[in-house]
């Protein structure tokens, strides 16, 4: 065992336990593996059938759902993008709903039911927006885009017949023109001035053709020039001739010209039928197109009883004719609209039951089958523990063991040091020759050192013997002090001899490992390995060492 251990290095028993450990959990795994397969297979059938239809079902509904958001955005901003979104909306859901029918028999009936009313909804939503494309989409487009362009220009000439001002103006003018000619008083003068100043005002302020404003200006300059001739008279001689004169023949001038252009109340009675239209556009209430249609019969009758010219008469009466005709088209389209919205919310509103329903199943199944996987899990989790416990107290005992053996070897050479630092060391490390454990080799070092200082001792020795017996016998007098120091040198040569022949035997050791090393470099292509360079290392350090010690007899 202990040369089956030197042979790994630290690390590699490291990788070893760690393997081992794998191992004995890939075994625990592969138990859960096996025990939990059938359970494992069980939740596949699950998910395949029951939570796929659940699933699906949920998305179906979110589709459908964003589907009726994109669709109430239409018919509130009426933007073609919404549409799009709609149908991209169905296509999606048209997807989930094959992929449903696909799932189980029961899947496939309320697929087709889906489908059904899909197509329903869809063909329904189509006709709303075609119908709101022929309304339009904004105020420019489609009807009411046309009845807008109508009321538009009409609103636009009701200006150049809205002439109330102006005649309540030339009224107060003719009314302070009478006071002063009866009162002769000098405000009524003054008051008279300021109100042909307002009229002026008011002509070049309107929306009357040029003509016209230049025909009321010419006879209200007549009218300025001519009253103050009868404001002096009246004034100073009380002379008023009867109120008559050129001023009062152009007033009557001026009067016949507001009334030639004269449509009572024709302005307000357009915002009045455009107010009616947009409460229509904005709320869809039926009670509102007969408003615009009395509204319209009202100022048909103000235009043509009114004392127009018949060609500004037939432009008033047709703008007003087209306004109202593409305002029924429109009253018209919003009825069908209504109708196809109904039967597109009718579509829409059977859909959602039929998702609940078959969430609903899918969700009762599951739960029944889930109930029947838990008591299998249940057993499998308990004999699985029984499996994991085994498994760990075998990696403990495992790694336990391989750590014990380490620590053993640096107990060892720990108690060595301890020897070499305060006594004489009597013992080495045991170490497997050509191991590769890191303690190992610590070993063999500290084996090595041991040699080494043992070398140097015995070598220091018998040198110190045979300097000792050089000196005694060139200090000899007698014969016998001469025998006794040649025995002694004689004996400091054998010893000297010995530790040369065991440093031999040392340097052959570390130039036979050298030489393996070349060999096996020389079989394997010259790839050097860490261990080889290692070993050269040892030994050149060695050599070195040994003939260090060698050296030391020449030098002396």
């Amino acid at each position: 065992m202990n040369k089956v251990s030197s042979k790994l290095r630290i690390g590699e028993k490291a990788g070893l336990c760690f393997l081992v450990v794998g191992l004995l959990f890939i075994g625990v795994v592969g138990h859960y593996h096996q025990t939990l397969k059938s359970v494992l297979a069980d939740y596949q059938q699950l998910h395949s059938v029951f939570e796929v239809r659940k699933s699906l079902a949920l998305d179906i509904e979110i589709d459908m759902a964003e589907a009726r958001d994109a669709e109430k955005d239409f018919l509130i901003h009426r933007q073609e993008h919404f549409a799009s979104a709609v149908d991209q909306h169905l296509q999606s859901m048209r997807k989930k709903v094959a992929a449903l029918a696909a799932v189980d028999q029961q899947s496939r009936q309320t697929a087709e039911d889906i489908e059904r009313l899909m197509t329903t909804y869809q063909e329904n939503f189509r006709a709303v927006a075609a119908a709101w494309r022929d309304m339009g989409l904004d105020e420019n487009s489609g009807l009411q885009g046309a009845f807008r362009e109508k009321i538009h220009r009409l609103h636009e000439l009701s200006a150049q017949y809205s002439v109330d001002n102006l005649q309540i103006v030339l009224l107060q003018i003719r009314r302070s023109e009478k006071d002063l000619a009866l009162r002769q008083e000098p405000a009524y003068r003054e008051r008279v001035r300021k109100l042909i100043t307002e009229f002026r005002q008011l002509v070049l302020g309107s929306g009357l053709h040029e003509a016209v404003q230049q025909q009321l200006l010419a006879d209200l300059a007549i009218y300025a020039r001519s009253f103050e001739v009868f404001g002096e008279n009246a004034l100073k001689a009380g002379n008023v001739a009867a109120g008559k004169g050129p001023f009062r023949d152009a007033a009557h001038r001026m009067e016949a010209t507001l009334n030639a252009q004269h449509v009572p109340n024709l302005e307000t009675n357009i915002l009045k039928l455009r107010r009616s239209e947009k409460d229509f556009l904005l709320r869809g209430d039926p009670i509102y197109p007969p408003k615009v249609l009395a509204v319209a019969t009202t100022i048909r009758s103000q235009i043509t009883g009114s004392a127009l010219a018949d060609g500004d008469k037939a432009l008033l009466v047709d703008l007003l004719r087209d306004y109202q005709q593409a305002f029924l088209k429109l009253v018209e389209q919003n009825a069908r609209i209504v109708v196809l919205t109904r039967a597109m919310d009718a579509a829409a509103d059977q859909v959602t039951p039929l998702i609940q329903a078959n969430v609903g199943q899918a969700v009762q199944l599951m739960a029944a089958r889930v109930d029947e996987i838990s008591e299998s899990a249940q057993a499998s989790v308990v004999l699985g523990l029984l499996v994991l416990i085994g498994a760990t107290v075998l990696a403990i005992v495992f790694a336990v063991e391989i750590i014990t053996r380490i620590v053993r070897s640096l107990r060892q050479m720990a108690g060595l040091l301890d020897d070499l630092a305060y006594g004489r060391p009597t013992a080495h490390v045991p170490a497997v020759p050509g191991g590769r454990d890191e303690v190992n080799c610590m070993a063999q070092s500290l084996n090595a050192l041991l040699d080494h200082r043992a070398n140097f001792l015995d070598w220091w020795k018998a040198e110190t013997s045979e300097l000792t017996a050089w000196r005694e016998l060139e200090s000899a007098r007698t014969d016998a002090e001469r025998d006794g120091a040649v025995k002694q040198l004689h004996t400091a040569n054998v010893a000297t001899l010995e530790q040369l022949n065991a440093i031999r035997s040392r340097l052959l050791q570390h130039a036979e490992c050298i030489v393996d090393i070349q060999q096996r470099l020389h079989a394997g292509a010259g790839r050097v390995n860490a261990e080889d360079v290692h070993a050269l290392e040892h030994a050149a350090r060695g050599i070195v060492t040994l003939l260090d010690v060698v050296a030391i007899a020449p030098e002396r």
